[in-house]
C-alpha cells in the first residue's frame, strides 16, 4: 500500500505542477514558494503568510503541496493549522489534502486525528476514496486494530467503494499478526471470490503470516498455490519460506525450494543464503554450509556479520572452535565489527571446550573495544572459571559484574550467588541472598534452585529442606530442577525417608527424576533393603 502511496503522491505532485504552469507566471510563482524548504522552518513560520502579503489567491495546488510537503517532513500538525486557515477558502476539490494528512497522521502513529480527518472529510461532502480508506485501514492493522479497520472497511463498503487488493492485504497482515489465520484466509477467499486477483504481495503476506509461529505445512500450500495462480514467486517469497522451513528443522525441504529459487532465475540475496546456511549448520551439514558461505564470496556477495555468526555459531556447537575463532579473525580483518551474538557464542563454545584462558581474553577484548557483556557473557564465563577451579579470577569477574550495574536486579543477583556458590563461597552466597530484599527485589526459583545446590554440596541438606519450605511459603513454586537439587542432596546424606517423601511429592507434580537422581535411586535400592521396599511403595512415575 506504502508504494501506492508513494506513486500517487508522484503523479499527483507531477500534474499539479503542470496545471501551476499553465495557468501563468502568478501561479507559477505560488508554486515555487510552495516548494521552498520546509524542515527547517518553525512552525510558527507557515509559507502561506508569504503567499497572502504578496496578494496572491492560493488554490488547491498551492494548499496541497504545502501541506503534502509539510507531511512529509513530519510536520503534519503544521499542516493542519495551515489547512484550517484555509478552510473559508474556496480551493476546489480537497480530497488531496484531506488525503495527504490523513497519510501523516498515519505516518505519526496519531490513528485518532487520522479518522478525525476521515470524519470531517465526510462531514465536508468531500468524496473519500479507496486511497484514503486504504491508509486508515492499514494504519489501524498496523496497530493491532483490527476490530476498528473491519468496522472501517464495512464502512467502505456501505459507501459504494470497492476495496482493493492493497487494502485486502492490509487486513489479512492484520488478522495473521494476530495470530487470527482463519480469519485471514476467510478474507482471502472473499477478495477472489469478488474477482480481485491477488498478488505475489498478498501470497507473501499470507506465507509470512503463517511462517511467524511455525506453520511451515499451512506456508508451503500457499507457496505451491502462489506457482498454481501462475504468479512468479519473488526473492522475498522464497527467502520467508526457506526461513521459516530451516527454522522448523526441514532443512531439506527448505534446500528444495533454494534450488526451485535458483531454476527460476531469482537470485537469492544475503539472507537467503545466511537462513540455508543456518539449517544446514542446525543438522550438521557443516561442510555444505561452508560450501554455501565461500560461493557466496565467489559471488561478490558483500558478507555481513550475520552471515559469519552463522557460521561461528555452526563451529561452535559442532566443538571445532579453532575454525570458529578463524572466522572471527577473518571477519575482523574484513573490517566488520562482531556483535554481543559473536563474542558470546564463542566465549561459550571455548568455555565447555575447556578453553577458559582464550575466552577470558576475548571477554576482555569485548569490554575495550567491543560490545559491552551482557549476563549472558558473564555466565558463560563464570561457569567455565568455576568449572576449571580459577575461583580468585571468578570472583573477580563477578565484582567486575557488580560494578557495572546501577540498578541490580534479580538476574544479577541470581548470577552472582550461581558464580559463589560453584566458586565454594558459600559464606558469600548467603550473604548476597540476604541482601535481595533490601534491594526491594524478590528471590525467583533460580536464586532459590543456587542456594539450595549451594547448601546441599556443603552437606546441609536439612537447611536446604527449611529453605524449599519458605520458598513454597513465599509463593515461589519449586520447579523440576529444585526437586532433584534436594533429592540428590538427601541421598548423599543418607536421609532416604526424607529423599523419597520428596520423591513421592514430585511424582504428584508431575515432575521426573534426572539421570544423576535415577542413578542415586537404583543404588540405594541396591544396596538397603528397606530403601528398595519404600522405592516399591511408590507409583511408577511412568504411570503419571
Amino acid at each position: 500500500m506504502l508504494l501506492k502511496i508513494a506513486n500517487y503522491s508522484a503523479s499527483s505532485s507531477a500534474s499539479s505542477s503542470r496545471h501551476a504552469i499553465r495557468k501563468g507566471k502568478t501561479q507559477h510563482s505560488l508554486y515555487s514558494l510552495s516548494k521552498t524548504p520546509l524542515r527547517n522552518s518553525s512552525s510558527n513560520s507557515i509559507p502561506i503568510n508569504k503567499i497572502a502579503k504578496r496578494g496572491f489567491e492560493p488554490d488547491v495546488v498551492t494548499v496541497g503541496t504545502l501541506v503534502k510537503g509539510l507531511c512529509n517532513v513530519g510536520r503534519v500538525h503544521c499542516a493542519l493549522q495551515l489547512f484550517d486557515q484555509l478552510c473559508d477558502k474556496k480551493l476546489g476539490e480537497r480530497v488531496i489534502i484531506y488525503g495527504a494528512l490523513i497519510d501523516g497522521f498515519c505516518k505519526m502513529h496519531e490513528i485518532g486525528r487520522a479518522l478525525e480527518m476521515h470524519r470531517r472529510m465526510v462531514k465536508a461532502e468531500c468524496k473519500v476514496n479507496v486511497l484514503t480508506y486504504g491508509m486508515i485501514i492499514d494504519a489501524l492493522c498496523k496497530d493491532g486494530l483490527i476490530s476498528e479497520a473491519m468496522e472501517m472497511f464495512s464502512e467502505m463498503i456501505d459507501s459504494g467503494i470497492h476495496p482493493d487488493v492493497v487494502v485486502y492485504s492490509s487486513l489479512i497482515n492484520g488478522f495473521c499478526s494476530l495470530g487470527r489465520f482463519k480469519e485471514a484466509v476467510k478474507l482471502f477467499n472473499e477478495m477472489v471470490d469478488c474477482g480481485i486477483s491477488a498478488d505475489v504481495v498478498t501470497y507473501n503476506t499470507l506465507i509470512y503470516g503463517f511462517c511467524q509461529p511455525g506453520l511451515w505445512k499451512e506456508a508451503t500450500i500457499i507457496f505451491t498455490q502462489t506457482v498454481g495462480q501462475g504468479i512468479s514467486p519473488c526473492v522475498l517469497t522464497f527467502t520467508i519460506l526457506i526461513d521459516c522451513l530451516c527454522k522448523e528443522g526441514k532443512v531439506a525441504e527448505a534446500c528444495g525450494i533454494f534450488k526451485l529459487m535458483i531454476k527460476q532465475g531469482k537470485e537469492p540475496n544475503l539472507y537467503t543464503y545466511s537462513s540455508v546456511m543456518s539449517g544446514l549448520c542446525l543438522v550438521g551439514r557443516l561442510d555444505d554450509a561452508k560450501k554455501l558461505f565461500n560461493l557466496m564470496v565467489d559471488k561478490g556477495l558483500k558478507l555481513d556479520v550475520v552471515s559469519y555468526n552463522v557460521m561461528i555459531s555452526g563451529y561452535c556447537k559442532s566443538w571445532k572452535t579453532n575454525e570458529a575463532i578463524q572466522l572471527f579473525q577473518e571477519m575482523q580483518c574484513k573490517g566488520l565489527k562482531p556483535t554481543a551474538v559473536t563474542y558470546n557464542t564463542l566465549i561459550g563454545a571455548l568455555c565447555h571446550a575447556g578453553r577458559v584462558r582464550t575466552a577470558h581474553k576475548l571477554f576482555k577484548e569485548m569490554q575495550s573495544s567491543g560490545p559491552s557483556p551482557v549476563f549472558a557473557t558473564y555466565s558463560a564465563l563464570l561457569g567455565g572459571l568455576c568449572k576449571n577451579g580459577q575461583i580468585e579470577e571468578a570472583m573477580d569477574l563477578l565484582q567486575s559484574l557488580e560494578s557495572t550495574k546501577s540498578e541490580p536486579s534479580i538476574q544479577s543477583f541470581n548470577l552472582i550467588i550461581d558464580g559463589m556458590c560453584k566458586a565454594g563461597k558459600f559464606e558469600l552466597a548467603r550473604k548476597k541472598f540476604e541482601e535481595i530484599s533490601s534491594n526491594g527485589l524478590v528471590p525467583d526459583v533460580s536464586t532459590y534452585n543456587s542456594m539450595m545446590d549451594g547448601l546441599c554440596k556443603k552437606g546441609m541438606s536439612l537447611e536446604a529442606c527449611e529453605l524449599l519450605i519458605q520458598m513454597e511459603e513465599k509463593g515461589c513454586l519449586p520447579d523440576s530442577i529444585s526437586f532433584n537439587i534436594m533429592i540428590q542432596g538427601l541421598l548423599r546424606e543418607k536421609e532416604v525417608q526424607r529423599a523419597m517423601q520428596l520423591l513421592e511429592v514430585m511424582r504428584k507434580r508431575k515432575f521426573l527424576p534426572n539421570e544423576a537422581v535415577t542413578s542415586m535411586l537404583i543404588h540405594v535400592a541396591m544396596v538397603d533393603e528397606q530403601s528398595r521396599a519404600m522405592l516399591q511403595s511408590l507409583p511408577t512415575f511412568l504411570e503419571t
